[in-house]
């Protein structure tokens, strides 16, 4: 942004300076003074080479139809050249309108907002890793992930930023952003389970038919892989259940009942979600 400000402040004065510069003489020329020059060189030049009187004479009218016709009898007034000072408020007001829509375009209380963001975003950072630490509002949340963004431009390839980012863009409900992000941190670490369940989570959960697809098949795959946690088989359960596939929604979830304790609060829903599964799959054709 200085660099910038810089070039346009130099580019200013360069307009400046060549507005008053002394490109032109400051001798004033004469047309009528040129002319009568002329006319004198050339009529030496007749009385040299013209012997004959008549001939001389209408090669003198010749020319002085040519030169001294418009010559007016007095002296021609001169005429003092723009004194460039009369262009100063022109430029005043150039330089004011060029500051003041770059003011405008440049955004640069924008700029001067991300910087700060960006400078904060370490200690940001840790107090989201940090489950002692406060937990962060919304805003700052929002901030944490315009930083993560910005340090992801000049590390790319930071799996466990893309991981938070994705986390942070689920948190704001911006869900193609938590997508890609997740899609990012995958490609660079597809061996890590848990951030593929997060992705799985995520693709599941859309409502477009695609994603949940792709969601259902990544929750499939780590379970043969032998994933088998609660929160891998809730999340499969439910993709099925939501794609109409009621008996393998069913078996997921009595696969959560062989997992989770005898005295889990969570096995009361899980029967009965086990009871409309079974009630739809009786009732469909």
């Amino acid at each position: 942004m200085m660099l910038l400000t810089t070039v346009i402040i130099v580019s200013l004065a360069g307009l400046v300076a060549l507005l008053f510069a002394p490109w032109s003489s400051k001798s004033d020329y004469s047309r009528d003074a040129i002319n009568q020059a002329l006319y004198h060189d050339r009529l030496r030049e007749i009385d040299a080479d013209i012997a004959n009187e008549g001939q001389r004479t209408q090669l003198v009218e010749d020319l002085q139809h040519t030169l001294l016709q418009d010559i007016p009898g007095s002296a021609g007034v001169s005429q003092r050249p723009l004194n460039r000072w009369v262009l100063l408020p022109g430029i005043v007001l150039l330089a004011a309108v060029s500051l003041s829509v770059f003011w405008h375009t440049a955004a640069i209380n924008r700029v001067q907002e991300w910087q700060q963001v960006v400078a904060l975003t370490p200690d940001l950072l840790k107090r989201a890793l940090d489950p002692q630490a406060e937990p962060l509002t919304i805003e700052e949340v929002a901030r944490l992930g315009l930083g993560l963004r910005s340090q992801l431009e000049a590390q790319p390839d930071n799996a466990q930023d893309w991981w938070l980012l994705g986390r942070i863009a689920g948190l704001l409900n911006n869900y193609d952003m938590s997508v890609q992000a997740y899609a990012n941190a995958y490609r660079r670490d597809p061996h890590n389970s848990e951030l593929a369940l997060d992705y799985a989570d995520i693709l599941s959960r859309s409502t477009n038919p695609r994603d949940s697809e792709r969601g259902g098949e990544m929750l499939r795959e780590l379970l043969q892989a032998g994933s088998a946690n609660v929160r891998a088989l809730s999340l499969l359960a439910f993709n099925a259940y939501e794609g109409q596939r009621y008996q393998e929604a069913i078996d997921a979830w009595k696969g959560m009942l062989r997992v989770l304790p005898p005295n889990d609060t969570r096995r009361g829903v899980i029967e009965r979600s086990i009871q409309q599964a079974e009630a739809a799959l009786a009732a469909a054709p």
